[in-house]
């Protein structure tokens, strides 16, 4: 929809048009439109769409009360906000992880331009069909489809109705006046002669001597005087000399005798001499018609058109004429209008009702056609949803060839769909070997159509070579007239995450893998080559959790190979768009910045570069986001997500000059406010991933000082600290919630608990290294905290770490969601035992900082 669309809809439900907001939600990047942006020079992988992700989302509204604060309240900012979205998406409110589902991004992004057949589908086709390419806006097509359909119909017949009216009112109209006129001419000429019959009657009687010339006028003119027609007989004769003189005017008897050479009617638009006119036609031809303006038969005060005839009476010189009003001619035609516009509303009420039926009988039929498109389109997408979310790999195959595969299939293994589609991936999938000698040969019945189902047990190889031990169990389907197999993979898995099955040699490699995942990312020539190293890291992490490695190895490892990935990725993104105008630093925050990073984190990261010129900031900033949305786009498809909050460079808000993020953080600190606070926590554990150091020094100056000239903000920085609750029940247990009938408690919150300490501290000393325990043994060799503190506070943090990979190696080995809900039955009572000790050692960490900073001692 346009702007102006979204405008009038919403004046229509809130009567508010706010013509800003809808800019704001479609025009994401600043100085010009996002057409014009991609016209800049877009790369040929690029997304149209990648923007909406952050402005088209119901997590934006916070952005927008940020941005309209003060001019809109908050719920006129909600409505319009989420009125604009549901118009964009039918009705739909979409979350930004919904921009990274394949089937959201078909259904309403996606072109539809793909080919469509009647025919059997190949199996190319057949793969695509079942992937849902070919029914993207299907929506929107069918309401197109229909109006189509109605208008075949409606505007035809519209358009022969209009040319029928147009033609009896332009040409059969105007023929038939000119025929009344015709008529009327006919009948005053008759009547004319009439009257001059009765003239030369007289004429003959003088010329037999019976009566004087003075007596035969007389009588004439008497006779003649009182002669009527007419509807109402009111219609009359006239008659004039050649001088000329009024011989007779029944109506206007005052002109008898008088010259009526220079007589011109006063309100004759014409400026005609009338009666000049009348003797001129005598003499040339001895008649003629004369069309002009005069009263209205015996009414003086009206004058309208009038058309006369007269002739000239040879023997006395007379002109004798009479006339019709072409005002009655003009009535008729009116009246015949009046009459034909009823036929014609008769006629269109009665093609407007064959017209409707026909539409409704023909709706009736759309729609079930719809109702029918509609059913096979929702069991497929039920289907489809089954799929994906099932815990167990699948494998469509048709005619021996592999149409489809669902995620959990692809990620049990490594391969891409496109590498499962191949021919020869069984071999690559089922290694030769005792345990798989009767998998492979079901698979070769499967794919030779010789076998109807089969479940057998295999050692599944995944790309990176580990072997899985797996069920198989392939039932037939009937697919588009073709046999087929459904093959589901069921991973044969136990609560115990060790590596038994392995050789103490395979053990030991993993201390070398960190290295070689590394190198392999810095020579890396794509991004999916990238992609492709990456999928080795849960094995490196679930190796290193078993052996009992030290957390903090383990962090930093997973730290070390993101900063190499967003390393790779940045040079490769400034190919693309090409070298930076000014200086500039991309810097990653939160958790990517200190190291604290599980398999499975998402982005948060920001730019700043270097200030320049007011008259050049938005070309410069759009070359930034330009490259921040690469950069960002490339590290999600490598596996760390785009932040659900938005904290990303591609966002305008965390891409600033030097100058912006100084005020922006001075304003915060000032303000004190929780979205302050917020943006403040993640924030200040930053790290220079890219660029200029120097920028970050100076960004980095700042915040301390700003916070030292400010004392009220520890205040508010310190409530916002004591905002987590460590989860100690006032017995002593361990407080938790119930999921699924599970006793859990959240991980990351302890954590995070941990993380705002050593932070608020940092922040109140002036430190600025971003990772946690190097903060809090710096505050130790500083006195700020004691070593036995830093000691417990320590282990508690390695402690829940070791338990946060833990879980979710179970997780990811058991193909389950992964969250940091850790299931409590999961661990033993020692286990319990030292969680609980660790979660006290928390509480004691929040009495100090509630003293330190707030004055309070809590009990």
């Amino acid at each position: 929809m346009k702007i102006i669309e979204h405008a009038d809809h919403t004046e229509k439900l809130y009567g508010l048009r706010a013509e800003d907001i809808h800019k704001w939600i479609d025009g994401f990047f600043d100085a010009q439109s996002f057409s014009q942006f991609l016209r800049a020079g877009q790369t040929p992988d690029y997304d149209p769409y990648e923007h909406r992700k952050y402005r088209h989302c119901v997590e934006a509204l916070e952005e927008a009360y940020q941005e309209f604060q003060g001019k809109y309240t908050r719920q006129q900012i909600k409505d319009v906000v989420e009125c604009h979205i549901r118009d964009d998406y039918d009705g739909y409110l979409p979350s930004r992880t919904d921009f990274t589902n394949g089937t959201f991004k078909e259904k309403y992004h996606e072109s539809d331009d793909h080919a469509r057949s009647d025919a059997i589908l190949s199996e190319m086709e057949l793969s695509d069909y079942f992937k849902g390419k070919f029914y993207a806006h299907k929506s929107k097509q069918n309401r197109k489809k229909v109006s189509t359909f109605y208008w075949r119909i409606v505007l035809p017949t519209l358009v022969a109705l209009a040319l029928f009216v147009t033609s009896i009112f332009t040409i059969e109209i105007p023929v038939f006046r000119h025929n009344m006129m015709d008529r009327e001419k006919e009948m005053i000429k008759e009547l004319t002669q009439a009257a001059a019959s009765i003239v030369e009657r007289y004429i003959a009687q003088e010329k037999a001597g019976t009566l004087t010339r003075q007596e035969a006028q007389a009588q004439a003119i008497e006779q003649i005087s009182q002669m009527r027609y007419g509807n109402e007989m009111k219609d009359y004769y006239w008659i004039t000399d050649m001088h000329p003189r009024m011989v007779m005017h029944p109506y206007l008897p005052e002109l008898t005798g008088k010259d009526l050479s220079n007589y011109k009617e006063s309100k004759d638009r014409s400026g005609k001499k009338l009666f000049v006119e009348f003797v001129n036609m005598a003499k040339k031809d001895g008649y003629g018609y004369l069309e002009y303006n005069w009263q209205w038969k015996d009414d003086s005060t009206q004058v309208v058109p009038k058309l006369s005839y007269v002739r000239h009476i040879d023997d006395w010189d007379w002109i004798i004429g009479t006339g019709v009003y072409i005002h009655d001619v003009d009535e008729q035609i009116s009246h015949l209008k009046n009459n034909l516009l009823w036929v014609f509303l008769s006629i269109s009420l009665g093609l407007f009702g064959v017209m409707l039926y026909v539409i409704l009988q023909s709706q009736k039929i759309e729609d079930n056609r719809l109702k029918a498109e509609a059913g096979l389109l929702e069991a497929k997408e039920r289907y489809r949803a089954l799929v994906e979310a099932s815990n167990e790999g699948y494998i469509l195959m048709v005619a021996g060839q592999n149409v489809y595969s669902n995620h959990t299939i692809q990620r049990m293994t490594g391969y891409s769909d496109q590498e499962l589609a191949a021919p020869e991936v069984w071999k690559q999938l089922l290694p030769v070997n005792d345990l798989n000698r009767n998998g492979i040969s079901q698979i070769d019945s499967l794919i030779g159509d010789t076998q109807a189902a089969a479940e057998f047990e295999a050692q599944l190889q995944t790309k990176s070579g580990v072997l899985l031990d797996v069920v198989m169990t392939a039932s037939r389907i009937f697919f588009s007239q073709k046999n087929g197999h459904v093959i589901s993979i069921r991973k044969i898995s136990n609560k115990n995450i060790g590596l038994e099955a392995e050789s103490y040699q395979q053990i030991r490699s993993y201390k070398e893998l960190p290295a070689a995942i590394l190198m392999e990312i810095q020579a890396s020539d794509s991004v999916g080559r990238v992609v492709h190293t990456l999928n080795r890291l849960p094995l490196l992490v679930r190796e290193m959790t078993v052996h009992c490695a030290r957390v903090d190895a383990i962090r930093d490892a997973v730290g070390n190979i993101f900063d190499a990935t967003m390393l790779r990725l940045m040079e490769m993104t400034l190919e693309e768009v090409g070298p930076a105008p000014v200086s500039f630093a991309f810097l990653t925050l939160g958790s990517n910045a200190r190291h604290e990073m599980t398999m499975f984190s998402d982005q948060d990261n920001a730019l700043i570069f270097a200030d320049v010129p007011s008259d050049d900031i938005d070309n410069i900033r759009r070359y930034f986001l330009k490259l921040a949305d690469g950069i960002c786009d490339k590290l999600d498809k490598a596996g760390y997500p785009f932040c659900p909050g938005g904290v990303m460079a591609v966002n305008p808000r965390w891409c600033l000059t030097i100058s912006e993020w100084k005020k922006r953080f001075t304003s915060q600190t000032i303000s004190g406010s929780a979205e302050a606070i917020l943006d403040i926590n993640t924030f200040f554990d930053i790290q220079c991933a890219y660029g200029d150091q120097a920028l970050v020094d100076q960004l980095q100056s700042h915040m301390i000082e700003i916070t030292r000239e400010n004392p009220e903000f520890f205040l508010h920085f310190a409530r916002n600290c004591l905002s987590y609750q460590v989860p100690i029940g006032l017995f002593g247990q361990i407080r938790s919630e119930k999921q699924d009938g599970v006793r859990t408690m959240n991980l990351k919150d302890s954590i995070v608990m941990i993380v705002n300490f050593a932070r608020i501290y940092a922040l109140k000393n002036g430190l600025t290294i971003p990772a946690t325990l190097a903060r809090l043994d710096t505050l130790r060799q500083k006195g700020v905290l004691q070593e036995q503190t830093v000691n417990e506070l320590t282990f508690a943090f390695d402690y829940l770490w070791y338990l946060r990979f833990y879980n979710q190696i179970v997780c990811h080995a058991e193909l389950k969601r992964v969250n940091d809900e850790l299931a409590l039955t999961q661990l033993s009572e020692p286990q319990q035992q030292c969680l609980r000790e660790v979660l006290d050692n928390i509480s004691v960490l929040q009495n100090k900082l509630s003293y330190d900073f707030l004055g309070i001692a809590n009990s």
